[in-house]
């Protein structure tokens, strides 16, 4: 284990982290593959996002740099919550222009000016953090769901009258807007307390 991430594993500890994500963290701990799919556990997810923004985590260039095949499209990642069939991806910093959403679970990480275009029948449940500031396209009968962090950022700009999208909101900075391109009327934001 290097450096940083015992610095973010020795911060968890002290903040006690449950026996069940200790064991989880060890038996990762030389395959950064695990070590991908462990942070996209939907439970982990709050977690790992809070860490990382407060400095108590790993860091951003770190992630690029140790997790560069993990990350941004390279890889999707099957099965995180133990759920058959279900995809996992992680963005983070990520310079495109648009994602073209294909996986169950996203999470996206100090992303901005990112468009995430939603396709027609899906139902995706994606994470926004760390300042992120991303767009959201819905191209047909959706059912979004989108848990945001810290100083983040949504713009609905495109919304089928069909779609809907619930926005659960873990911080009074959070940001939510709507362009005069969001039809639905079925779109709900909820402010929740973040218990870590």
């Amino acid at each position: 284990m290097d450096k940083e991430m015992f610095t973010f594993y020795k911060n968890a500890l002290s903040d006690n982290l449950c026996d069940e994500y200790k064991g989880y963290w060890r038996g990762a701990n030389d395959d950064k593959k695990k070590l991908v799919s462990l942070s996209l556990i939907q439970q982990s997810i709050p977690f790992f996002a809070s860490y990382a923004y407060n400095g108590k985590g790993l860091s951003r260039e770190y992630l690029l740099e140790e997790f560069t095949d993990y990350i941004n499209g390279k890889e999707t990642l099957y099965d995180c919550d133990g759920v058959h069939g279900f995809s996992y991806q992680l963005y983070v910093d990520y310079k495109g222009d648009c994602v073209d959403l294909q996986s169950d679970v996203s999470h996206f990480m100090w992303c901005d000016g990112l468009t995430i275009e939603v396709g027609e029948t899906k139902c995706p449940t994606i994470y926004i953090s760390n300042k992120s500031k991303v767009n959201l396209v819905c191209l047909g009968y959706n059912n979004v769901r989108v848990y945001m962090f810290d100083e983040s950022e949504l713009t609905i700009d495109d919304c089928d009258e069909e779609s809907s999208v619930t926005i659960l909101k873990y911080s009074d900075k959070c940001k939510v807007g709507k362009s005069k391109f969001c039809f639905s009327d079925k779109i709900k934001e909820h402010e929740k307390t973040l218990r870590l």
